[in-house]
Order: structure tokens, then sequence, then C-alpha cells
């Protein structure tokens, strides 16, 4: 279930604890796989991203927001992305943040153009090898943690881990640009 961005601008306004949970559902996953652009590894994005949700609700909670919510998560992830890299001694490319930026505020498609999205990222999930494919489908599409995915499969939650920055890498490589926008279809 994906929520109405009002309702969830709504109980920020009012801080509400449960507009962080909205936002944890309908946007965490696409923006870890969205931070995974700039970084190495998927423990790293889910810490940018983190840190990036933990910030927003304590700027922003009881204050009225402007703007686009989904713009500017994703903005926020790409400068804390870069900050990331630039911390620990990587080279960041300045014009990609900015272009980033006009990117996601500019990202509008019609229903029929993100069922076809949709749709493609199903039969892209179905040519990922087996067990990339079942951790993927467990984690995005049926929300569940690494652990109970290791418990489910019987094996190692390192082995999760692997099987599923695989499965995000080819998702990336096949659908390029469209693949955040598809993680968010679903």
């Amino acid at each position: 279930m994906r929520y109405v961005e009002s309702d969830i601008l709504h109980l920020l306004k009012v801080g509400d604890e449960q507009c962080m949970r909205m936002i944890f559902k309908d946007y965490y996953r696409a923006l870890c796989v969205y931070a995974l652009k700039y970084l190495a590894t998927v423990e790293d994005a889910e810490d940018v991203v983190q840190n990036v949700l933990i910030a927003f609700w304590e700027n922003r909670k009881g204050s009225a927001f402007e703007g686009s919510l989904r713009a500017y998560l994703f903005g926020a992830v790409t400068k804390a992305s870069f900050k990331f890299l630039e911390r620990n001694g990587q080279i960041v490319f300045r014009d990609i943040e900015e272009r980033a930026d006009h990117f996601f505020e500019e990202m509008t498609y019609d229903e029929e153009e993100l069922k076809a999205i949709k749709d493609r990222l199903y039969r892209e999930i179905e040519l990922l090898p087996d067990n990339a494919r079942k951790v993927f489908n467990a984690i995005v599409l049926e929300g569940m943690t690494y652990k109970e995915v290791a418990e489910r499969l019987n094996v190692s939650v390192n082995t999760v881990k692997t099987h599923y920055s695989h499965a995000l890498k080819k998702l990336r490589e096949r659908l390029g640009d469209l693949f955040v926008v598809a993680l968010l279809c679903l």
C-alpha cells in the first residue's frame, strides 16, 4: 500500500511519528537502491538513507513542508551520499548532484507509462538467477528483513546481502535510470 503524500505531510506537521513509518514503507528501499548509484555497499547505502530519514524527522517535525517529498528525499540522499564519499576520501562530481536534483523534480509519468515500467521490472526480475530473484522478491516485494530471508532460505545473512546486491546490480544495469522509478511503482 502506498500512502498519499499529503497525508504523510499532515502527520509530519502535527509531529505524529506515524508519518515516519509511512515514509519508511514507501521510500526506504527505493532510496537505498538509489544511494547504491553512488556508494559501494548495501550497508553504506542503508546507513546514509537512515541518517537522511532521521535528520528529516528531527529537522521537520511539527513544521509545514513545501514541495515534493519524493524529490526532497532523493535529493537529500544524493547530497548525503556525496558527503559520505567525501568523508571517506573518494572523488565526487558536483554536476551529478545538480542533475540528480533536477531529474527528480521533473520526473512525471502517466499511469500507462508507470504500468509499462512496472511490467518491465517484473520481467527483469524473472530473468535474475534463482537465488538473487528469491532474495529480491522477499526483501522488496514481501518487505522481509535480511535475517528473515536468511532463515527462510537457510543461508547466512551475508549470503542474503550478496544475492540482494547482485540482484540490484543486474536490475540497475538492465533498467538504467528507470530502475528507481520502477521500484517506486511497486
